[in-house]
């Protein structure tokens, strides 16, 4: 999962680098017309930078950036000529929807040559943290994929645990650094009018949002609703909603772990025992850190939107309900888990 993402961040094919400060300034004074000349520089160039994949990630990064400017200032991307062809293009290249992304606007954003739709400090902090989380959660998800088929008295299962558990602390740190030095004002203002959505190829394509993010292959892999549970037929539509977004190998790591059966309740169905309930305790912490991270995104959520119009969806289409959905399923299988946990034979629980 991690190769393209490094590639991408390392590439500038329509060679924006010459351009990331001018994109805040014409931002920063609504210049439509400026931003439409820039967005047709960088479409003249397409044709002869973009000759692979990578390349293709990077001009899609870039165009996004330039598109989604113009569509947060009131223009259709698509009064561009060549501007919808060019993003079909990049995307059927890439193997990726055809706009910016999460993944672009943060992991394959160059660390040296940071592109931002602002010239607010805030929107630095936040693709740094949002990158900082990513990188964070590509092991986790690799640990927890090699724990799906592993028996309960394997000794590899506790390892894995306890490294997916290191990393996702690392990963609701970082979200808890947003909430503290963002504050709801300046993120619903100043930075989430350049999430649009934009219509390409006759799709509507959200912008780049939480639910697009690597948590969403965690949660697939720990806790998802198995088709015995009410929610599952709802968890499945947000599942077909979402896995879109990610790009080619996240979305081929979420077919390896839909193979499985989730950790959770395949775990708590073990005869508990002292092998087990090690398992469990290890399990529990991690259950504790998405917790860690859950609440306090519904919590930020939640402020952004009391300050918002009523009937604004957050940039990945959605209201605080799936949030609240998300939240109950979580709570729920982490109360499961100390359930069992109490009810099981003796054990040193001081780690748990």
């Amino acid at each position: 999962m991690r190769t393209l993402d490094q590639r991408v961040s390392e590439l500038d094919p329509l060679r924006f680098a010459e351009h990331i400060h001018e994109l805040p300034e014409l931002n920063g004074s609504a210049d439509t017309g400026g931003l439409e000349r820039l967005a047709l520089r960088l479409l003249d160039r397409v044709p002869d930078a973009v000759t692979d994949e990578a390349t293709a990630g990077a001009a899609l990064r870039d165009l996004g950036f330039v598109l989604a400017s113009l569509e947060r200032h009131g223009t259709d991307h698509r009064s561009l000529p060549g501007a919808e062809e060019a993003l079909l293009k990049l995307g059927a290249l890439v193997d990726e929807v055809p706009r910016d992304s999460v993944y672009s606007y943060s992991l394959r954003n160059p660390e040296d040559r940071l592109r931002t739709f602002t010239a607010l400090p805030e929107e630095v902090l936040f693709i740094e943290e949002v990158r900082r989380a990513g990188i964070a959660l590509r092991p986790a998800v690799d640990h927890l994929m090699a724990a799906l088929p592993l028996p309960v008295r394997d000794p590899l299962l506790v390892e894995h645990l306890t490294a997916a558990t290191e990393a996702f602390k690392v990963f609701a740190h970082a979200l808890l650094t947003v909430k503290r030095n963002i504050t709801p004002e300046v993120f619903s203002t100043g930075m989430r009018p350049y999430f649009p959505p934009m219509t390409v190829g006759g799709t509507v394509l959200y912008a780049p949002g939480g639910a697009q993010m690597t948590p969403l292959l965690v949660d697939m892999a720990v806790l998802r609703p198995e088709a015995d549970d009410p929610r599952h037929a709802w968890y499945e539509q947000y599942l077909d909603e979402n896995l879109l977004y990610l790009p080619a190998a996240y979305r081929a790591a979420g077919d390896t772990i839909m193979a499985s059966r989730p950790l959770l309740p395949r775990l708590l169905d073990e005869t508990p025992d002292g092998t087990t309930v090690a398992v469990w305790a290890q399990l529990r912490l991690l259950m504790r850190e998405i917790l860690h991270f859950r609440l306090p995104h519904l919590q930020l959520a939640r402020a952004n939107m009391r300050i918002r119009p009523d009937g604004s969806l957050g940039s990945g289409g959605y209201t605080t309900d799936s949030l609240d959905h998300l939240v109950e399923l979580t709570t729920e299988r982490h109360q499961r888990l100390a359930d069992a946990f109490a009810a099981a034979p003796p054990l040193d629980h001081a780690t748990a």
